[in-house]
């Protein structure tokens, strides 16, 4: 027992354990890697106040996937059978929304807007814009999911977008690691063997660093699936750069020391002591120091820093590995750790850097020279110039990359990726001054030259729509007030000649009421006359008893006249007040017909709301109710308490 002691066996079985247990609990690293890719700021920051408004956006966009599908004709111009067979495609996708768990799709050829802005003008390239609800899948999945559903015969399919390229990115960085963790192996067994000119001493090295870091990434994958741990598509790649860095410069530190005790006379249980107590202690401060640094970036917004505390976790580690798994190979190994040297000795004088330090003191100005003459066409070489853009670590071969360029290639750089704008108020932004705002704001995007195009809620494809502004608007209310004001005047020309002919006819029984009276004084003149012959002619009386009859008969025949000329008055008095309200109804019913027309104007246009549609209407009220008021300039659509703006970048 004393020997299994003295020997560190419970600290070998007791770090197989631990490390057999890290294995098995070690979480999907690529599924963590995937979920935690993403760059997260303060939540006061501009773009994580623009992800919380596209939440509240609405059920189309919360929590979805941003995916782009691009259908290319290698060779040539899209056929009408390849335009036909892609919409077959995109039908295909819309009949199974549940099954791809797609929340909204907008195709190529579904309206103006998306004919203008989603089929390129060399006719060779269609895209549909989906998006995908986050909880169908982890995007690996959803991206491998439609790639297999959107193949189409004859063209050319690819899988791209925001989420999908991020995809491909931590992918990239996931192969890169896997690349630097066999470069840095080999490069540290390189470097160890000339050292120590043994390659058991590498070995043994990168076992007890390999050990603490299998160990402290389980913890921090662990800890970052359970507690939300800090994490990012970094944190991999900081701990194996430093651990290995760090964790070789100690085991060089330790095992030099061994190996000189060794050569003064020591066995391997003194050796292995003394190394501990001189050289362990050096580790330790060391490693402390480095431990408290990382731990620091806790404090740190910036997830990309505050991921490289799992450093700070694999440096706690590693201090207690290389302090307690190393003794065992020292204690049981001894002199065999240095196979086949045979001559045990520590540190010694090194010509090379010894000569350079005589050197640089004797002649410093010299060498300063010499250091100038190498350094400075580096730093001439220099241009400061950073690149931001993460698609540049990702293969062209990669489909995401494929499509991006080709994207690129046909539309703009920005189309694959574009930028959004949100802009919230405290109040409905459906009222013309806001809207007018909007729309200024939105010209003025437009013309910065590094944008290629502008949609927003008064432009939804990126041009400005005719019907919408208020000069369009008043040429057809004008024109429909001319036409009204042109049957108004039919109308009045026709009372006036209505009422010049009953002015005729008034005088025409006027005369014909003179000539009555004569006739009744003739006809009693008569009367007198035949009186005083009564005793003339009996022929005569009677002739003149048929004409007073036939007098009555005129009287009543006269008075009769009189009465209806009376009533042709009053009709006529009536028929002013018809005309008037002949007028007024005439002019509803222009306004209504109008109305109609610019309705059924307005609906004709693509791409509006129902919201959008009532304020050109109310709009156009308001210029037919008040064609004397000044307008504003411009009337324009709305949401209802912020707006968005698509940005597509040029470059």
């Amino acid at each position: 027992m004393h020997k299994l002691v003295k020997n560190h066996i419970f600290s070998l079985i007791a770090w197989i354990l631990i490390l057999i247990i890290s294995v098995v609990a070690l979480p999907d690293v690529t599924g963590l890697t995937r979920e935690h890719s993403n760059i997260s700021l303060p939540s006061d920051v501009q773009s994580e106040v623009a992800k919380s408004i596209q939440n509240d956006w609405g059920p189309k966009q919360k929590n979805t996937y941003q995916v782009a599908v691009v259908f290319n004709k290698e060779k040539g111009k899209l056929t009408s059978d390849d335009k036909d067979a892609i919409n077959e495609t995109i039908a295909k996708l819309k009949d199974n929304q549940d099954h791809y768990g797609i929340k909204m799709v907008l195709g190529p050829d579904d309206n103006i807007a998306t004919k203008k802005k989603l089929q390129s003008k060399d006719n060779t390239t269609w895209i549909m814009q989906l998006n995908v609800a986050k909880k169908h899948g982890p995007i690996n999945d959803v991206e491998a999911q439609l790639n297999k559903a959107v193949k189409t015969a004859g063209i050319r399919t690819y899988v791209t977008g925001a989420d999908v390229l991020q995809n491909a990115f931590s992918n990239a960085i996931q192969e890169g690691i896997k690349k630097t963790e066999v470069i840095t192996v080999v490069f540290i067994f390189i470097v160890l063997v000339i050292v120590f000119k043994s390659p058991i001493v590498p070995l043994i090295s990168l076992l007890t660093v390999g050990v603490s870091f299998i160990t402290s990434f389980a913890i921090v994958t662990n800890l970052v699936k359970y507690q939300n741990f800090p994490f990012s598509n970094f944190t991999q790649v900081f701990m194996i750069i430093v651990l290995f860095g760090i964790g070789t410069d100690y085991n060089i530190l330790l095992y030099d020391k061994f190996k000189e005790d060794l050569g003064k006379g020591m066995n391997r249980y003194e050796a292995m002591n003394s190394a501990l107590k001189v050289a362990g202690k050096t580790i330790l401060y060391s490693g402390s120091s480095i431990l408290i640094g990382f731990s620091a970036l806790s404090l740190a917004n910036f997830s990309i820093y505050q991921s490289a505390v799992g450093v700070a976790v694999g440096v706690a580690v590693l201090l207690i590995v290389l302090l307690t798994l190393n003794p065992f190979f020292m204690a049981v190994l001894g002199e065999k750790m240095f196979w086949p040297v045979k001559k045990f000795t520590g540190e010694h004088e090194d010509k090379l850097w010894h000569g350079i330090s005589k050197g640089t003191l004797a002649h410093p100005i010299i060498y300063l020279i010499v250091l100038a003459v190498v350094v400075i066409p580096f730093g001439l070489m220099y241009t400061g110039h950073l690149n931001y853009d993460d698609t540049d670590e990702i293969d062209n071969n990669e489909t995401a990359k494929a499509g991006m360029l080709i994207v690129e290639d046909h539309f703009s750089k920005g189309m694959a990726e574009p930028s959004t704008l949100y802009i919230k108020s405290n109040h409905k932004l459906d009222n013309e001054a806001d809207l007018r705002l909007i729309d200024q704001l939105t010209r003025q995007l437009q013309a910065s030259k590094d944008v290629a195009f502008v949609t927003s809620v008064t432009q939804p494809y990126g041009e400005s729509i005719d019907q919408l502004y208020v000069k369009n608007q008043l040429n057809t209310v004008n024109q429909g007030v001319d036409q009204a004001r042109a049957g108004l005047g039919k109308l009045s020309k026709a009372s006036k000649q209505l009422s010049a002919g009953a002015n005729k006819l008034a005088d025409g029984t006027s005369q014909l009421q003179n000539g009555t009276s004569q006739l009744q004084d003739g006809a009693s003149k008569l009367q007198s006359g035949t009186s005083k012959l009564q005793n003339g002619a009996g022929r005569l009386q009677n002739g003149t008893g048929q004409l007073q009859g036939g007098a009555s008969r005129l009287q009543n025949g006269t008075q009769q006249m009189t009465s209806g000329l009376n009533q042709l008055n009053s009709q006529l008095a009536s028929g002013s007040a018809g005309i008037a309200n002949a007028q007024k109804n005439t002019k509803a019913a222009l306004e209504k017909s109008y109305k109609a027309n610019l309705s059924k104007s307005i609906n004709s246009i693509p791409g509006l709301t129902q919201q959008q549609k009532m304020a050109a209407m109310q709009a156009a009220g308001a210029a037919l109710e008040n064609p004397g008021q000044k307008l504003p300039h411009q009337c324009l659509t709305c949401l209802d308490k912020w707006v968005s703006f698509n940005l597509v970048s040029a470059d």
